[in-house]
């Protein structure tokens, strides 16, 4: 039994490794002072910040997710 523990603890870190390290391939770009453009794993993320006079509250305006063939929104504010 603790044979299987050992051998399961083992292959779930490095799974956990594997995916640590495919995190450290991504990239930020700061387009400009409210747009950031974030590329990991073939799929760039365009976020949008609005001004925000409150720290606390959210200042993310809009994301989209952008791929070969597709884009689409992943959190807009509506307006």
């Amino acid at each position: 039994m603790k044979k299987f523990l050992v051998l399961a603890l083992l292959v779930v870190s490095s799974f956990a490794n594997e995916n640590y390290i495919n995190m450290k391939n991504c990239e930020s770009i700061k387009l400009s002072r409210y747009t950031t453009l974030v590329s990991c794993h073939n799929v760039d993320y365009l976020i949008e910040y609005k001004y925000q006079d409150d720290e606390e509250k959210d200042n993310i305006k809009k994301i989209t997710a952008i791929t070969v063939k597709d884009q689409k929104i992943i959190k807009s504010i509506g307006k």
